[in-house]
């Protein structure tokens, strides 16, 4: 049976038809088929998988001549200085920012199914408001600390109005994150993947004209700036015209009194979700940063390309996961976990060891792929990102992990696990990066995610086993 194909019928609550056992009453073998291609292609679920995933890897292949021309007109000290310029502001974002556009996804999602606009108007102003106020505190915070940052920690004092330009952004860019929450939960995929090709597109030609015209480093970074900032207001704008499409009241006539009988529950998840941006910020960042310190701009910029390179390989994974993840908060909700428990295994084997598989059958071209794209400076960083690429490809497995614990309202623990990797990756990071550099902290990379994901697989079955019985 086709994959999106088990993914609606696992989520509709029906058993698998088996489409390949000959004739049926209704037609001939052949026609059945045809029949059951027909209505996956038309499925939204499987529309929606196939426009998330196609439209991240026109993004990623965007996204991929921008980084192959920065490589390549910068050189890898300097491309290493703008992964160093970005990585301090954005450390400073995860910090204070709580990312509300997962916790909201699935309170949209939730108030569209039971018709409640009020309420929704309502979740989508305090997740607007949430996170500009504190992307704004974050650029505050920026602009007083990246002169003594840039000058004690990189040892690159004219650095430091580069990093507060680049916060200077953030406010702006914090509207990004409900409005594409809006986007996911009213199915409107064509947009979300609209808006994914554009940010690139934006940015790529940002980027690209300021290095084309000899602005440097400094015209690598405004262009990233200005592309968020380009891109967070396109994306609202398209969430208002889909709330006045579905007749949805402005989300900013909504009134945040209207959701304080749920003040607890949503504040659990908003402080839940704020700990997960939290740590993963800090994974995203102090590797780098810590690279940057003991190894030079050089490490820290094969770090980033091989990030980078892993978060291209990860795309179809996020996708299905994206996918899912309204549908599940909304059958969650309503009908409990039983209608969904037996579809994750399937997916699992279905969807999640395919995509596995692909992904570690890319490994052995990156040796030949990487010098020829990037140029034979970055050979070196081969290996490192096929350690780190591996690591994900675990990850891949299980694709569908994540959006259970928000859809479950099992944040605490997801959290909790979250915490436990960071301590641990973080905890060595210092010390790997110092004596073994970017090779060193690759391979720290990949075990803490691969082990992190095999932990909180564990977790779960035994958190659905005591509740509903033996996961399998």
């Amino acid at each position: 049976m086709p994959l999106l194909q088990q993914l609606k019928n696992s989520l509709a609550g029906k058993a698998a038809v088996p489409l390949l056992s000959g004739a049926t009453a209704n037609g001939t073998f052949a026609e059945n088929v045809v029949a059951a291609v027909r209505r996956t292609a038309r499925h939204p679920l499987a529309e929606g998988a196939v426009l998330l995933a196609g439209s991240q890897y026109v993004a990623a292949a965007v996204g991929l001549v921008t980084s192959v021309a920065s490589a390549r007109l910068l050189g890898p000290k300097d491309f290493g200085l703008v992964a160093v310029v970005t990585s301090y502001p954005m450390l400073l974002g995860s910090v204070v920012a709580v990312k509300s556009g997962t916790v909201t996804t699935r309170y949209i999602a939730r108030f569209r199914v039971e018709r409640q606009g009020e309420l929704l108007g309502a979740i989508c102003k305090l997740g607007y408001a949430l996170d500009f106020v504190v992307s704004l505190g974050a650029a505050l915070l920026a602009a007083a600390t990246a002169w003594w940052v840039a000058a004690e920690f990189f040892h690159t004092p004219e650095i430091a109005w580069l990093m507060i330009v680049f916060a200077a952004s953030f406010p702006i860019w914090s509207l990004y994150g409900t409005s594409q929450a809006i986007l996911t939960s009213f199915e409107r995929f064509r947009w979300v993947a609209l808006l994914q090709v554009l940010d690139q597109v934006i940015g790529s030609v940002l980027v690209i004209g300021l290095l084309l015209g000899g602005f440097g480093v400094a015209g690598a970074v405004l262009g990233a700036a200005l592309g968020n900032v380009l891109i967070a207001l396109t994306a609202t704008c398209l969430a208002r015209v889909v709330l006045r499409r579905e007749q949805q009241p402005a989300w900013w006539r909504g009134s945040i009194e209207s959701v304080r009988p749920l003040r607890k529950e949503i504040a659990g998840l908003f402080g839940w979700n704020y700990l997960v941006v939290t740590s993963s910020g800090l994974m995203g960042q102090l590797p780098l940063m810590f690279l940057a310190h003991f190894r030079g701009p050089e490490a820290a910029g094969f770090y980033r390309l091989a990030v980078s390179i892993v978060t291209v390989g990860s795309y179809l994974e996020t996708s299905m996961g994206r996918v899912v993840y309204p549908a599940l908060s909304a059958r969650w909700s309503t009908d409990g976990s039983e209608p969904v428990r037996a579809a994750l295994k399937r997916w699992t084997t279905n969807a999640g060891l395919p995509v596995c598989l692909f992904v570690l059958l890319s490994l052995p071209f990156f040796p030949i792929l990487i010098p020829l794209v990037f140029g034979p400076h970055y050979a070196a960083m081969v290996r490192g990102a096929q350690i780190m690429m591996a690591g994900a490809a675990i990850s891949a497995l299980f694709f569908w992990l994540n959006s259970i614990y928000y859809a479950s309202a099992n944040l605490n623990i997801w959290t909790l696990g979250c915490a436990v990797q960071t301590i641990f990756v973080i905890g060595l990071a210092w010390f790997v990066g110092g004596y073994w550099g970017f090779a060193g902290m690759a391979l720290l990379t990949a075990v803490g995610k691969a082990g992190f994901t095999v932990a909180m697989l564990l977790v779960f079955t035994r958190l659905v086993a005591d509740r509903k019985g033996d996961f399998s």
